[in-house]
């Protein structure tokens, strides 16, 4: 059975480049620590379409922002 888990990559406090805002550090994709707090809205249908910044001036990286695209500034409605 596939199952998710809560690593920094679903985290909330992880940034772009794979930094960590709470801990002020950078992590890899499979760290996991004791103050997690998941992205409740992250999932395989966010994408730049379901992004709250698509095509608006505070979008990061509105030249490759497309269906299917996700990037670790996704943010939910």
């Amino acid at each position: 059975m596939i199952k998710s888990v809560n690593t920094c990559l679903n985290c909330e406090s992880l940034e772009s480049a794979l930094n960590c805002s709470k801990h002020n550090l950078s992590v890899q994709i499979d760290n996991v620590c004791d103050d997690h707090s998941i992205k409740k809205a992250f999932s395989k249908m966010s994408d730049c379409l379901s992004c709250l910044n698509f095509k608006k001036n505070n979008c990061p990286h509105p030249e490759s922002a497309k269906d299917g695209m996700l990037c670790f500034s996704w943010t939910s409605y």
